[in-house]
């Protein structure tokens, strides 16, 4: 008995042991609709550096021409989109993504090419969920990217394994996940977009969550930074680097600039 135990305990360390500490705690952990998963980000007193949120004081600039539908609550924020302030017992009350104030059944659009790894509904500030893997030489980035869009309207009809094009409709917006408790019984229609850096393409899918080595979160925004060698070099930006020009697509499905790698998640209307 006493072997047999033993084993089981080796067992499990060792399947703990290929992921990171980080993984371990990070956003990405948590099964649909257990306990961890409403737990989940607590606080980030004892998460690993690269999984705490570091607002980026970075600005989504879009061109004359278009009009986008803004940042309602920037990444790092301590407030939520109507000013009240976010939980501290949640990464410190800090925002882990960025949230869109948008109307229930609003396209949502791919933030780069890629492929889907996985789909579903998960519980209360999660909702229905896509996540998407995109490669650096999909958006021209130095690692990998991991998106993922929260509060969907429906479960997307994109499959696992799905490849998709930047500017291409993923997903339509929603308020699941977001009914009850500060929002009350109306909710909150608007997408959350989380962005997680990764040096491989290895990951776990497991539930609503997805488990990558050595992930890192960061601010959205990053994205559309020119010329960016690592996600740290955000930190050292300072004026109007950190006003950041952002490609978008037209309702029309057209990327402008043309061939941009990466694009706004919600298309723009030209003026």
């Amino acid at each position: 008995m006493k072997i047999g135990c033993f084993i089981a305990v080796v067992s499990v360390f060792l399947g703990l042991a290929a992921f990171s500490p980080a993984e371990a705690r990070s956003h990405f952990m948590g099964k649909k609709g257990d306990r961890g998963e409403q737990e989940q980000g607590k606080s980030d007193a004892g998460l690993e550096p690269r999984m705490r949120i570091r607002p980026s004081g970075l600005v989504a600039v879009f061109p004359a021409e278009a009009a986008c539908p803004d940042i309602a609550s920037p990444f790092g924020s301590s407030t939520r989109y109507d000013g009240s302030r976010r939980p501290s017992d949640r990464y410190g009350g800090l925002h882990g993504g960025i949230d869109i104030s948008l109307e229930e059944g609003t396209p949502l659009r791919a933030i780069a090419a890629g492929q889907v790894i996985s789909a579903g509904t998960g519980g209360l500030a999660r909702g229905i969920y896509l996540w998407l893997q995109h490669s650096p030489q999909e958006t021209g980035l130095p690692f990998w990217v991991y998106s993922k869009y929260q509060h969907l309207r429906d479960i997307p009809e994109l499959k696992a394994g799905e490849t998709v094009t930047a500017g291409q409709i993923v997903g339509l917006s929603g308020k699941t996940g977001t009914v009850g408790r500060h929002y009350g019984p109306a909710g909150y229609p608007h997408l959350h977009l989380t962005t997680f850096a990764v040096s491989s393409d290895r990951y776990e899918v497991r539930g609503s969550s997805v488990v990558a080595p050595m992930s890192r979160i960061f601010d959205p925004v990053t994205l559309y930074v020119k010329g960016l060698r690592d996600v740290d070099e955000i930190e050292r930006l300072s004026g109007d680097q950190k006003n950041v020009p952002v490609p978008y697509v037209a309702e029309d499905g057209s990327v402008h600039p043309a061939g941009a790698p990466v694009v706004w998640p919600v298309a723009c209307r030209r003026r």
